[in-house]
């Protein structure tokens, strides 16, 4: 259900991110009085699923009330806030980076900028999906070998779920040029790419390929292409003892520094901290 109305101001402190490239998840019951307000976004995808009760989010002067069923998307950036509704909210949560092969997936209705809204009204989906939410809480704060890519694994499988029940009304995919860029992209990680040039390899204009992109994928060409690397160099870097100079050159950054500075910007913290983290 959603409504759009002025909303008065508020004094609610800013709530703090987790660092984006962690993927974790959880389980929440919360009474009337809970809210997060984050002014910028956040450098991640937030989603969440409505499990009983009601919750609303607010962006500017958009409202969205969210009841049992509904999945809401907020995409990095989105500046938000949401609060349980006075029954209380049930609901699971994730803060996660898609993957480059889910960006058709999630080609989602969006009724404002920024955020994603679809009704689940398939009842075995939605049994199905609070047992696979269940499943990634469980793999993020596991300590099993292997726990990440499981992690992953379970929220490609939800993705994959509310994608199918988009779809049911015969909605698009990708368009097959942009499938072929990200391919491109993912692919050839290593290898210096423009838009100019890719936008040769699918036969469109750059202007016309960066236009299509950024609409369908949600960043821009090279926007995406940094995020994949660095995605990448946080695996490398956790589950290799290659030196970090290696691994820059590894996902395409020509200079060390550079990339430490890219991926600072990012991960909130210098490669060397995020491996002493993980390992």
């Amino acid at each position: 259900m959603t409504e759009q109305q002025q909303q008065p101001a508020d004094d609610l402190p800013e709530t703090i991110s987790p660092a984006p490239g962690i993927l974790i998840a959880d389980h929440f019951r919360e009474s009337f009085g809970y809210a997060v307000k984050r002014s910028g976004g956040t450098k991640d995808w937030i989603i969440t699923f409505t499990l009983s009760g009601s919750g609303s989010y607010r962006i500017g002067d958009y409202r969205l009330v969210c009841v049992p069923g509904d999945i809401v998307i907020l995409k990095p950036g989105t500046p938000h806030r949401y609060a349980a509704e006075p029954a209380g909210w049930r609901f699971v949560w994730s803060h996660f980076l898609p993957e480059p092969r889910w960006a058709g997936l999630l080609q989602l209705p969006e009724p404002h900028p920024g955020l994603i809204h679809l009704s689940i009204e398939s009842a075995a989906v939605r049994s199905r999906l609070e047992r696979t939410f269940d499943r990634l809480i469980h793999e993020t704060k596991d300590e099993m070998p292997l726990k990440d890519q499981l992690a992953i694994n379970a929220m490609e499988e939800i993705v994959l779920l509310v994608a199918g029940e988009h779809r049911r009304d015969g909605s698009q995919a990708l368009d097959p040029r942009v499938e072929e860029v990200l391919r491109l992209l993912t692919e050839r990680l290593s290898e210096p790419h423009t838009v100019e040039e890719l936008a040769r390899h699918v036969a469109l204009s750059p202007s016309r390929l960066a236009h299509l992109f950024k609409a369908q994928v949600g960043d821009a060409v090279l926007e995406t292409l940094l995020k994949t690397r660095l995605r990448h160099a946080a695996r490398l870097l956790e589950h290799t003892s290659r030196l970090v100079s290696e691994i820059a050159a590894d996902v395409g950054f020509g200079s060390p520094y550079y990339f430490t500075k890219q991926f600072t910007s990012f991960f909130g913290c210098s490669p060397t901290v995020y491996r002493e983290r993980k390992q």
